[in-house]
């Protein structure tokens, strides 16, 4: 009786720490897709293809209200280059951009655009963070934009990381500045380019504006400073011709 009541015990003690085991992988709502469906009339990156994945995340039509039905969005991986080094993840949000770069193809051109760089900064953002593109909801109202802030936040769970970089163009901005206001704790530094005047503040969050000057050659202004904003939070002169007007406030 002793031999089979200690039999017993094991077994029971065995099921209850099986059952309590937590999966090496935990599974997560992204459903990765084998291949990604990008346009074939943009001309992209080989290199940077081979780093991509793609995939879908089921979200709902109203965080606050689940059993309303749920969403689907489009997402975009682009993995780090050195994967055993990797540091972290940033998110790119393309805003209203996003009709030049259909299927999750803004994530593809922006390494594509950091991989070409000498900067430092960006070779390692290249090499040591994933970027990760979000499609959006329609952000031209502002529930639109508090749903799209919890959908964020929904992503980044999955994804595992406890902070993010932010990048965020136009619409996306703004969608950026909420979500910093909601969840400054898990927003490392973000980068807002030809935002509104935001609508609510984010305070506790490292953050740098800037805009498109009307003349040529805008980009390599703003590219010069999102890598170092970034990744060493060095702020550009108050001369800097691409400076926001807004990072004075």
């Amino acid at each position: 009786m002793t031999v089979a009541r200690h039999l017993l015990c094991a077994c029971l003690w065995l099921t209850a720490g099986t059952a309590a085991a937590q999966p090496l992988i935990p599974p997560t709502a992204i459903d990765w897709l084998l291949d990604c469906p990008l346009p074939t009339a943009e001309r992209l990156d080989p290199e940077v293809l081979e780093r991509t994945q793609c995939g879908t995340v089921s979200v709902p039509r109203n965080h606050a209200a689940p059993r309303q039905g749920n969403l689907r969005l489009y997402l975009t991986r682009v993995g780090a280059r050195d994967p055993l080094n990797r540091q972290g993840v940033v998110f790119a949000q393309a805003g209203d951009t996003a009709r030049k770069h259909q299927g999750g193809t803004f994530a593809i051109s922006l390494t594509s655009l950091w991989g070409a760089h000498a900067n430092p900064a960006y070779r390692t953002l290249v090499n040591r963070y994933d970027v990760i593109e979000l499609s959006t909801r329609d952000l031209s109202n502002e529930n639109a934009i508090e749903q799209a802030v919890q959908d964020l936040e929904f992503v980044r769970t999955q994804l595992g990381d406890a902070q993010m970089f932010y990048l965020g163009h136009a619409t996306a901005a703004r969608l950026g500045n909420h979500y910093a206001a909601q969840f400054p704790e898990r927003v490392a530094r973000m980068v807002l380019v030809n935002g509104q005047q935001p609508g609510m503040a984010a305070p506790l969050v490292e953050q740098l504006r800037l805009k498109e000057p009307v003349k040529q050659d805008a980009s390599a202004c703003i590219n010069r400073w999102v890598g170092d904003f970034l990744l060493y939070g060095k702020q550009p002169p108050r001369s800097t011709r691409c400076l926001d007007s807004a990072n004075a406030e």
